[in-house]
């Protein structure tokens, strides 16, 4: 029973996710938890779960629309990315693996030899940016602060997770998945674009 119910708050979390559009995977598995009748937290699936029912929920319901959508924003992210091609960047999270909905930003990792490298770059630009640090976690429990920009290109957020050049073969772990986060290049994102 207990495998049966977990799969069952993963499916539903997902199906929140799918429908809300801006649903953390937290707050989606709280709420399908407690739908249906879970409070034991051992039962609770873990996000890498969570995002397999999500895979299968949007393959199951891949409409021309869908397709067509998911295109729209990796062409974004690649308008992004060739702006910023001198700082190889990389492409993640949910544009990346699919999983976008109606809110998703645009996440990219860039690697610069300072912070100031890409501000520099917006303020040339004179695209007005915002700067917080976060927490982002590395292997063996390493757990370290790195500068996070964004800023709006029309109506989509993009964010620049910077990172040191040093990285490059050291990359932080993805939140979902707890691997490491390697994205996809430019080459990457454009084969990955499907026939609408």
């Amino acid at each position: 029973m207990s495998r049966e119910l977990r799969q069952r708050i993963a499916v539903s979390a997902a199906q929140l996710i799918a429908e809300s559009g801006d649903l953390s995977y937290s707050k989606a598995r709280e709420k399908a938890a407690k739908h249906l009748g879970c409070n034991d937290r051992r039962q609770l699936p873990e996000n890498s779960e969570i995002e397999a029912a999500l895979h299968e929920h949007l393959q199951l319901f891949k409409s021309p629309e869908r397709i067509s959508y998911l295109n729209d924003l990796r062409n974004n992210a690649l308008s992004a990315m060739r702006s910023f091609d001198q700082f190889q960047p990389h492409l993640i999270g949910p544009i990346l693996t699919g999983t976008a909905s109606l809110n998703t930003p645009i996440s990219l990792i860039l690697f610069a030899d300072t912070v100031e490298a890409v501000v520099m770059e917006l303020m040339e630009r004179k695209i007005p940016w915002r700067q917080k640090d976060i927490s982002v976690d590395y292997s063996k429990q390493k757990r370290v602060r790195r500068s996070l920009l964004t800023f709006f290109a029309g109506d989509i957020q993009v964010e620049l997770l910077i990172l040191p050049l040093t990285d490059q073969h050291n990359l932080p772990l993805d939140p979902i998945q707890g691997r490491p986060q390697k994205g996809a290049s430019i080459s990457k994102v454009q084969a990955m674009m499907e026939p609408d």
